[in-house]
C-alpha cells in the first residue's frame, strides 16, 4: 500500500467519524500498522490536512482526584501448621510430615478515619479450612484503600493473604501505599524490642489483649475445634491489635519524613492533616541547601525540594 492509498483512506475514516481518527482506529479499519510505522502516522495525517489528534495512540488521561487517602490497618491470625515430629526442638519437617496447612483464622481491619472495626472468623465455615469467603471479605476492603498500614505486613500478612487469594482464584490488588511499623520501629528507633506488645507498652498505648480463660497457644487450639468461646476471645484479641496498632503509627509516624500524603491533596499537608508548618532552618547536602519546616500540630519534619543555591554556583561545586 502506497503512501497516496493510506492519505485517501484516512481522509474518507476522518469524514466517517467526523474527527481526525487514531492509529488505534485506523489500524482497526483493515490498514497495515507495519505500512504505517513505514511512512509514520503524524506524516500520513498531515498529508491528509487533518489536525493532529494529540491523544492518537493513546486512551484519554485519567483525572487525578483530590481528596485524603483511604488508610486501612489490619491484622491477621492464622492457623498453625500441624505436622507429625518426633522432637521439640530444631525439627526439619518435610511435606510428607505435614496432616493440615494454615489457613486464615480471622482478620480485623479499620479504616482510620471510620469508627468501625471490620472482622471476620472462621466459626461458622464448614469445613474450618475453607477460608474463602473471610478472603473474599478482606480482599474487598484492601481493594478500597490507599494506604495499608501493618506491622510486619509487608513480610507476613500482605504475603499470606496473596497466597491465599490466587488459590481462591481472586485478582490481584492494584498496587497500594503500604506503612509498615516494625520497618519504622527498625529504620528509625533502637527498641529493646520491635514486637508490637513491647512498644505499646514502651510508648504508653493500649496495650494488647491479655488471654483470659485460653491461655497462649490454646486459643488457636480451641479455635480448631470450634470452641465458641475461643473464638469469642480470638476476636477481641484481633481488634484489640489493630486499635493498639493505629496508636502506634501515630505516634511513630511524626519521626518518619517519608510519609508524606501530599499527592493525595495536590498542596503542603502534614501526615496529621495540618496545613500550618513554620520555618525551622535549613538541610545541607552535596546537591544543595534545602528549607526545612515543622508541622505546627505535631512538630514532624519535612524538607522542601526546592534548592535554594543559585544554579550558576551549583555548576561551580564539587559533587
Amino acid at each position: 500500500m502506497t503512501f497516496h492509498d493510506l492519505v485517501s483512506k484516512l481522509k474518507e475514516l476522518a469524514l466517517e467519524l467526523e474527527k481526525t481518527p487514531t492509529l488505534r482506529e485506523f489500524c482497526s479499519r483493515g490498514n497495515s500498522k507495519r505500512q504505517i510505522d513505514k511512512y509514520k502516522y503524524s506524516e500520513i495525517v498531515k498529508a491528509a490536512g487533518l489536525e493532529p489528534n494529540k491523544h492518537a495512540q493513546t486512551t484519554p488521561p485519567v483525572e487525578v482526584v483530590i481528596r485524603n487517602p483511604k488508610i486501612l490497618a489490619f491484622d491477621l491470625e492464622l492457623a498453625p501448621i500441624v505436622a507429625q515430629v518426633w522432637g521439640l526442638y530444631d525439627q526439619n519437617v518435610g511435606l510428607n510430615q505435614i496432616q493440615s496447612d494454615w489457613y486464615i483464622l480471622s482478620y480485623a481491619a479499620k479504616f482510620l478515619d471510620e469508627e468501625p472495626i471490620h472482622y471476620l472468623d472462621q466459626r461458622y465455615s464448614n469445613p474450618i479450612e475453607d477460608d474463602r469467603q473471610l478472603c473474599e471479605g478482606i480482599h474487598h476492603l484492601i481493594s478500597q484503600a490507599d494506604v495499608l498500614l501493618t506491622h510486619n505486613g509487608d513480610k507476613f500478612d500482605i504475603k499470606k493473604l496473596n497466597a491465599r487469594f490466587i488459590k481462591h482464584g481472586l485478582d490481584p490488588i492494584a498496587p497500594k501505599q503500604s506503612i509498615d511499623t516494625l520497618k519504622i520501629a527498625r529504620r528509625i528507633f533502637s527498641f529493646t524490642s520491635n514486637k508490637l506488645e513491647y512498644i505499646a507498652k514502651f510508648l504508653g498505648c493500649s496495650e494488647k489483649l491479655k488471654h483470659t480463660k485460653f491461655a497462649g497457644h490454646s486459643m488457636w487450639s480451641e479455635c480448631l475445634k470450634g470452641n465458641a468461646e475461643s473464638f469469642m476471645e480470638m476476636e477481641r484479641y484481633n481488634k484489640q491489635d489493630v486499635e493498639t496498632l493505629i496508636e502506634i503509627y501515630e505516634k511513630l509516624v511524626k519521626f518518619d519524613p517519608s510519609i508524606s500524603f501530599a499527592a493525595y491533596s495536590q498542596k503542603r499537608v502534614c501526615s496529621c492533616k495540618s496545613e500550618t508548618f513554620f520555618k525551622d532552618g535549613l538541610r545541607y547536602t552535596k546537591q544543595g541547601a534545602f528549607q526545612v519546616f515543622r508541622c505546627s500540630a505535631c512538630h514532624k519534619c519535612f524538607t522542601a525540594k526546592e534548592n535554594l543555591i543559585d544554579k550558576d554556583i551549583r555548576k561551580g561545586l564539587f559533587k
